[in-house]
Parts: C-alpha cells; structure tokens; sequence
C-alpha cells in the first residue's frame, strides 16, 4: 500500500504543528521520521493514522483519499513507545484482542485466531510466553508482544512512534535488528517515528527529516548523512563543527584566509562551512591553524578540540588512540570532506583526496 501526504498542514489553538507537509510513500517501504522534540513528526504519524485530523490538506491510501476514514477503515496497525498492552491479559490474548474485537460478520473463528496468534509468537520470536502476563515480560518482549498484535489485524500500513524509547541502548540495538528482519519478511509498508539519528540510518530505506513542521530533507540514509541539504541536517545529522566564512568571487575565507577550497557557484556573503570529526585530520601544512585546547579517548578513536583564529571558532578532530598530542600545542588542520552553506541557502560538497597536499594563501 503506497501513501501521499499532500499539502497537510496542523495547528493546536495558536501552535502551528505542520506547515503543508508533501510526502510520498512506497509500498512496502520502511521510511523513518526523524527531527527533534516538537518537530512535527508524532503529528505527521497521527495523522496518517487516523487519530488527528490535519486543518487542511489530504491523506491517500493507494488512489483513495483516506482524510475521512477513521482508523478502524484505515487497517493500520499501531505500536506505541510504552507498549500499550493489556495488564489483565496475557499475551495472547493482548495479539488476539483486535481480532476478537472485529464485528461478528468479520471475526475469524477461534480456531483461525489460534493458529495467527501461535504464527506471530513464532515470527516476533516468544514462542514459549503465551501464557505470561506484560508484567512478566522485560521491555524488549513486551514490545515485541505490542507488534505481534499489530501484525495480527493484517493491516495494510504499520506504523511505529518511538517503538524502542523506553528501552536500555544495548536492546534497542537488537531489537533494531530484529525489526528490520520482520519488515523485509512481511514486507509492509512501515513508518517509525524516532529521535534517534543512528536508528534512522540503520534501519530506514529512506529518511524525512523534520523541524518546526517542515520536512528539511528526504532520502536514502547515504544521502542524508553524507549530502545533508541544509545547516539543520547536517547539525542534526552525525557529530559536526562549523566555521563562519565569507564567499567572494568563488573563494571561501576565514579570518581573511583564503582556503583552498573552489567555491564557484556560491552567492557573494555569510556562509558556513560544516566538517564530521571523521573528517579532519592533524597537520602541520593544514587548511587552517589553531591550538590544541583538549583531547580525550572516545572508545577507539581520540577525540581533539582545536580553537581556531581570533574569534574562538572550535572544530574537533578523531585521530588514532595512541597518537601522542599536547594540549596548548600549535596545530594546522585538513580536511577530507567538507560542506558549505551559503546565504541563500545554495549548497556545496567538497571532497579532497588525501594524497594532494593542500596549503593556505592569503588575500
């Protein structure tokens, strides 16, 4: 089941929440809504849902405009961040339940229920729980019980909000895992909202990056990550420094440095030039100069901070554990890739090869 989202927008009393948000979705895509706290993202969710209703704009499943269906028409299945199971139920009876809950024309028969039930704790892995209760679970089962009876209704769309919030970082990651497995088995077409940048890129086919009710950029995780199309991205995106420039005439200048760096095609004013600490390298004839003002171990890599110019710009650097570095030391800095945003929101990636020594003019 493909969905359009087109030109919805949201407001809560004097809060706008969306702003004409267009999206289209794959069948049998897994896309990720990715942004902040307050970005928009749980709304968009909500809305394709069926449990809020945009001011303006409209929702299609396949060819069919869906803004008036409500969620029981819809036949999407929802899992909530805190599980949402029944505490006086076990488990499956929590799968069986929407089910069980369908108008008697459309209900299966208690055998048909069974052998569903008894496929999805076979699929979502808990074979052998049925007979327990949530309380008796960890968070790691019990969101598996949640999407198992998700599963269960058949939905034509599955959507997720923050399915792995409430859990400890070390089962978040298998259960990332594990989901991936489960959508490339079922093969629906899967919407998870998360704040989390690495489950993003670790899971999505592609990834709508939200702020303030607005998508920023919509690609494949490569995309995002390795040619963010705005300053928020690429902030948002992976660990990132920053340095003012100024463009003119084609060359990018900081501090009245000009680096080499070709700049052609950038706007004349403002920018900013963004670099990944992967990115940057500690060299005596670097791009630019500074003083080395901390380092620490960040487990295989060390981590180093470097103050540059006159104007207390600071870009960070990963080197190799064991290289020896001194805090208060002079040092010249090179990068390997490298992002400029200019003032009109153009955008440049620039990609050295590192066997080409580069050095510094000024104007």
């Amino acid at each position: 089941m493909d969905i359009r989202v087109e030109s919805v927008s949201k407001t809560y009393g004097l809060s706008p929440a969306l702003h004409g948000i267009d999206l289209n979705i794959a069948s049998g895509e897994l896309l990720g809504l990715l942004g902040p706290s307050g970005s928009g993202k749980t709304t968009l969710l909500r809305i394709i849902a069926g449990l809020e209703i945009p001011n303006s704009g409209k929702v299609l499943f396949g060819q069919e405009d869906a803004s008036a269906w409500p969620i029981q028409q819809r036949r999407v299945g929802f899992v909530f961040q805190h599980y949402a199971l029944f505490k006086h139920m076990n488990v499956i009876d929590n799968i069986a339940y929407g089910l069980r809950v369908r108008p008697r024309a459309e209900r299966p028969s208690e055998t048909e229920i069974s052998q569903r039930v008894s496929e999805l704790l076979d699929l979502v892995q808990l074979g052998s729980f049925g007979a327990r209760y949530p309380a008796q679970l960890s968070g790691g089962q019990r969101q598996r019980v949640a999407l198992a009876r998700a599963l269960a209704v058949e939905p034509k769309v599955l959507l997720l909000d923050e399915p792995f919030g409430a859990l400890d970082a070390k089962v978040r990651k298998d259960l990332r895992r594990w989901l991936r497995e489960i959508h490339d088995c079922t093969g629906h077409t899967t919407v998870f909202v998360t704040h989390d940048q690495e489950e993003a890129l670790e899971l999505s086919d592609r990834i709508a990056v939200l702020d303030k009710g607005r998508i920023e950029q919509l690609g494949s995780p490569d995309d995002i990550y390795d040619r963010p199309a705005t300053p928020f991205v690429f902030g948002f995106i992976g660990e990132s420094g920053r340095l003012p420039l100024t463009i003119l005439n084609g060359k990018a200048i900081f501090e009245n440095v000009a680096l080499p760096i070709d700049a052609t095609g950038l706007v004349d004013g403002a920018a900013q030039l963004f670099v990944r600490p992967q990115d940057v390298e500690l060299a005596e004839n670097g791009m630019v100069h500074g003083v080395v003002t901390s380092h620490r171990r960040a487990g295989a890599i060390r981590r180093v901070e470097v103050r540059l110019g006159t104007h207390g710009a600071v870009l960070e650097a990963d080197i190799a554990a064991g290289t020896s570095v001194t805090t208060g030391a002079p040092t010249g800095l090179r990068f390997k890739t490298v992002s400029i945003f200019a003032a009109d929101g153009r955008v440049q990636h620039r990609t050295f090869r590192p066997e080409v020594p580069v050095g510094l003019y000024h104007i």
